[in-house]
């Protein structure tokens, strides 16, 4: 998801939190349930998570997590006896909530970052989510596209280099369904997606004749040049929840439930198993 947060969010963190779409504690746990892992949260017995509205990867709708990051913080949850208080914030007071010990982790297909790492603590990689090219046909090549209309949602880790490398031609969009919809009208030439955002919408629209491919490695856009992971951001100094995550992701990648959860919504199984450097 998008590589960083502007100063502005800071200042509307708190009053997004209190304002943001919030279940209570949710279903009771068992009094027999043994945890998985130790690891102290915000609230005793209750993991509190929060997340932009980010379909496919993540949803809370009629009291329900849902989407892939949803799916994994509800078993991440059940494994640790913990019941899930879950709030939707706008995706620029996410990572400030956590910062500002309003919530324990974070959903919505973050990727790690070295600024990120200095405010939260980031998991290990959850699954891969590279950058693709769509349009009827596409290139994998950025070059192709050169005095094309391109598109693509604001504050991703390619957008400088894409704007410094196409000028005036690149489009920017306040969210995937805004250039979604444009390609799809041919306004734009070409869409700069992640990989999660174009599966999920082509899927949605089987008769658009517009297909994906991987984004090639290029010296024009830095971001291609290392691999596209998500991870999980939690509240900092809390090693043993991070402890937690990361062994719980790496139980669900091995007993292959993270590869059925991405397949359920659209995304190839295979980026269960994120490229490495």
């Amino acid at each position: 998801m998008k590589k960083s947060l502007s100063v502005a969010s800071v200042l509307v963190a708190a009053a997004a939190f209190l304002s943001g779409c919030a279940s209570g504690p949710g279903t009771a746990v068992s009094a027999d349930c043994k945890p998985a892992s130790e690891f102290k949260t915000l609230n005793n017995g209750t993991l509190s998570i929060v997340g932009p509205d980010y379909p496919p990867l993540f949803t809370y709708e009629n009291q329900t997590l849902g989407g892939v990051d949803g799916e994994i913080l509800k078993g991440f949850a059940d494994s640790n006896c913990l019941s899930a208080d879950t709030k939707v914030l706008p995706s620029a007071s996410v990572i400030e909530a956590l910062k500002t010990g309003q919530a324990d982790i974070a959903a919505g297909g973050w990727y790690p970052t070295g600024e990120r790492a200095q405010v939260v603590a980031q998991s290990v990689p959850a699954y891969g989510d590279p950058s693709v090219l769509v349009a009827k046909s596409p290139s994998g090549k950025i070059e192709d596209y050169e005095g094309k209309k391109v598109g693509t949602t604001q504050g991703y880790l390619w957008v400088d280099d894409l704007v410094k490398w196409g000028g005036d031609t690149i489009k920017l969009y306040q969210s995937p369904d805004a250039v979604y919809q444009d390609l799809a009208n041919g306004r734009i030439d070409v869409a700069v997606m992640a990989v999660n955002e174009a599966a999920f919408r082509l899927s949605k629209d089987t008769s658009s004749g517009l297909s994906y491919v991987t984004l090639e490695k290029t010296d024009l856009i830095e971001a291609t040049q290392h691999p596209s992971v998500t991870n999980l951001p939690h509240s900092k100094n809390n090693p043993e929840l991070t402890t937690a995550i990361n062994t719980y992701l790496d139980k669900i990648r091995q007993d292959g439930t993270l590869a059925k959860i991405l397949d359920k919504y659209g995304i190839d199984p295979k980026q269960a198993e994120p490229a490495k450097e």
